[in-house]
Order: structure tokens, then sequence, then C-alpha cells
């Protein structure tokens, strides 16, 4: 059997536990331990302050209490991992406002996973606000108009924040940003959103601005004394969004990297970079720019540049890209080197790897999203918007109704766990555990070198080594 096939069933997936994680991490296993999770990368990738932490198990769906979601990721008393015992969908009546010190692991959901959509809230879901050391991998974040105006409802908002790894996040539904990272006074930086699929942001719905389907804001601004950068997009899918795919500023702090990403079907704009925020530096390097039913004719350039501010300078590095309409035909612009003044750089080194843009159809859509290695998280909506991107369908969108709205989840129960340590049964036996005694989750295991919890989510997630670039 292969190693891919191995992880498609659970019980061999836990069984050959040791040997999937050796064969991830090669010779050098001590270099992951300054890394969030094997394969983890960009500069979010040294998100490791909740290690050793105590394992918080998330037992309801309820927006507030004990055992939701909302206690253990507020929860401020130090490093902790959220465990997922249920599935299905959390309505949030007020933003689930995320602290320091925390990995909320998605993949240990049963069933289809978590959904989390707004009741009564007017802001984003999932807000990483002075917040340092944060992990958030395999959810569904669809937030919807909300009670609010819309204009502060983001699928998920970082602000003030460092060391953040966002992966395998599915985002939809709304109205603002669907991803926004934005900096009041202070520093956002060391962030990696990766591995997402971001798609049918909101375009006439409730924001004050009318029409604002918006795919991500990188570094909105906001006050003074602020620094923003050293932040990466990578290996992400973004789909129907009428422009800002993506937005990017950035200050002297450090670079902005939009790494292997696919843009698919924008209205007006693809990716607009600014000096507005301070000296940026921008790396642009082995994407995919695709026009599609949606997208005005002539599609834009993939990359627009905008050098406005006097004594503000913008560098672009842009390489290995391409640009088409997803029906083919000629290759469109991949720079607007004419109406602006920027500086086109060759060569400069970059957190991540690079995939061949020409490649990121067949290998993005088997991984984005909230989509473990068995497929039991993909859900409906996910595949509509990777259908429409192979099929050269689908359109920007102003109600959830449009695409059916939120998916029922499959329900399913968790899986076992006798002594209650957080580890279930079935890793346990796989791995030379008592499934009957409480082990130490951060005991050693020896076949992964890492320790016994994170494993056991490693492999949940499928996480492989990446090739360091």
């Amino acid at each position: 059997m292969s190693d891919l096939a191995a992880l498609t069933d659970p019980a061999r997936r836990l069984a050959a536990a040791g040997l999937c994680l050796m064969l991830g991490l090669g010779a050098g296993q001590a270099g992951t331990q300054d890394r969030a999770f094997p394969g983890a990368a960009g500069f979010g990738a040294v998100a490791t302050g909740w290690r050793g932490g105590k394992l918080i198990p998330v037992t309801t769906l309820a927006d507030t209490g004990k055992g939701s979601l909302r206690d253990c990721a507020e929860d401020g008393t130090g490093p902790r991992i959220c465990v997922f015992r249920v599935n299905g969908t959390i309505e949030l009546d007020s933003p689930i406002m995320v602290g320091s010190q925390v990995y909320i692991a998605g993949q240990t959901a049963p069933g289809s996973g978590i959904q989390i959509k707004l009741g009564k809230a007017g802001h984003s879901p999932l807000i990483v606000k002075n917040a340092h050391d944060v992990v958030i991998r395999f959810l569904k974040l669809r937030p919807g108009t909300g009670a609010g105006k819309g204009n502060t409802v983001d699928a998920l908002t970082v602000e003030n924040a460092s060391r953040v790894y966002l992966g395998n996040l599915s985002m939809a539904f709304a109205p603002d940003e669907t991803f926004n990272v934005h900096v009041s006074g202070a520093v956002a930086s060391d962030i990696t959103l990766a591995d997402s699929l971001l798609a049918f942001s909101l375009d006439k719905a409730n924001h004050p601005d009318g029409r604002h389907s918006k795919g991500a804001l990188i570094c909105s601004t906001e006050g003074r004394g602020y620094d923003c950068g050293r932040i990466t997009l990578w290996r992400n899918i973004f789909a129907h969004h009428r422009d800002r795919n993506p937005d990017v500023k950035a200050t002297t702090i450090g670079p902005v990297e939009v790494i292997s990403n696919i843009f698919y079907d924008p209205i007006s704009q693809f990716g607009e970079f600014y000096d507005l925020a301070g000296d940026a530096s921008i790396s642009y390097v082995g994407n995919l720019a695709l026009a599609g039913p949606s997208t005005v004719n002539p599609p834009p350039e993939a990359v627009q540049v905008f050098d406005w501010e006097p004594g503000k300078s913008i560098s672009v590095i842009a390489e290995q890209n391409a640009s088409r309409h997803c029906k083919g035909g000629q290759p469109l612009t991949i720079l607007d080197a004419e109406a602006v003044v920027h500086e086109v750089r060759n060569g400069s080194p970059l957190s991540a790897p690079v995939l061949a843009p020409d490649s990121l159809t067949e290998e993005l859509p088997a991984t984005v999203g909230d989509a473990l290695p068995d497929r039991s998280h993909r859900d409906e909506l996910d595949k509509r918007a990777l259908r429409n991107l192979a099929r050269c369908q689908g359109k920007v969108i102003d109600h959830p109704d449009e695409v059916k709205g939120w998916p029922d989840p499959v329900v399913r129960e968790p899986a076992p766990d006798a002594d209650g340590d957080g580890l279930p049964d079935d890793y346990e036996a796989a791995n030379g555990l008592d499934p009957q005694k409480p082990d130490d989750i951060w005991a050693m295991n020896d076949g992964s070198g890492l320790s016994q919890v994170e494993t056991w989510l490693a492999l949940l997630a499928g996480d492989r080594e990446a090739t360091r670039p």
C-alpha cells in the first residue's frame, strides 16, 4: 500500500503513525521543533508557543459556557490545544476573541467538522487580536451578514498579532473582506495563511459601501506608529471575489509574500499593491490568475501596483507567474508595468516553497480548505467552488442562497477515549500506549520525533514535511 493510500483509512493511518511522519520528516527531525507542525511554512511557521500546554476538549456547539470553543479559545491561563469531541455548526452572537498560545485543532472534529456562522454578532466570527503564538486549522468560517452593517464582518480578522499560522480553512459568505490583517498603532507580523479556500464573498449584501465582495486585505492600517509585514499567503485558492485578490500593503518590518496561489473569477481586479502604509516590499511568485465568467472584458492585470505616497517606495518581486482566461486563450498581463513606478527584482529568498503555476489547478484542489486526507470534512459548498474552478463556471454572489447556503453537517460520534487523556484509543493502541491508562500527551513518540499529541494531530491532518526553499 502506498503512503498516500495509508492516509485515507483512519485505522491504517494511526497504525502507520511513526512510519508516515518519519517519511515526512526525513533526517532533519529536530528542525520541526522550531515550526508549528511538519510542513508548516511561511513567516507564521514559528507559532509554537502553545507547546507543552493543556488539552481542552470542546464538547458543545453552544456559543458560550464550559466546553465551548469560546471557552477554550479565549482561555488566558496559558498554552493549550482545543480539540473537538463534537461536530456541526456553531452560531455566534459575539465574536470569539482568540487569545495567545493556542492551537485550535479542527482536524480533531468528527463527522464533517466545525462550521461557524453568525447569529446576532456584528463582527467577524473569529478575531485574533493582540495575541501571539496562535495556530488555527481545519475550520469552516462562513459568517453571513450578521446583525450589523456588514463593514466589520470578515470571515477571519487578525489584528495587532504575531506568530500566527492559519491553515486549511474554508472561508465564505463575508460581506467585508474574507480575510483581513489589520494593524492599529502596534505590530502585525509573522503570519501565514496557507492551504485555504476563500470563496463566495457577498457582493451586494449589507455593506454600507454597496457592492463589496472582497478577497483579502493585508495590512489595513489605523492610527500611527504601526508596523505590518513578514506575512505569507501560500497555496490558497481565491474564487469569486469582486476584487482584493489580494490587496497588499506593508512597512519596512518585512515583506509580504504571495506564493503559489490561484486567483479565480474576480469582477474588476486581481491583486492591488500599495505604498500607503510605508515602504513596501512584496513577493508575488508562482501564482496563477484566472479570469472567469464574472471578470470584466478585457480582464485586468494579475497585479496592479500603486506608488501613491510621496517619500514612500514599493518594490515587487514578480517571478514564475501565469495569467490567462479560464477558457484558455492568450496569456493575460501579469504586472501593470507602465502606469506606475515600481521595481522588479529577481532572486530574493522566500520563506515557503514555490510550485509551478501550471501545476496549481492539479495540486491545490485536493488539499485546500477544510479537507482531511479521508475527505470526511469536505462539504458541498467547497466542492461547488472547486467544480466552478475546474469547469470555468460560477459567479460572484450577493446572498448565500445563490449557492444553497450553509451545508448541513454530517454528524458522527468522536473516537473512543477510554482513559480521558485526549488521545483516542486507536491511536494509543497503535503507538504502544495503554488505552485504559492516562498518558503524558507531551511524551515523545519514538517513531515521529514529536510528542504524542503532536504526532496524533499531524496524522489527522496528513501533515508532510515541505521541501525547504
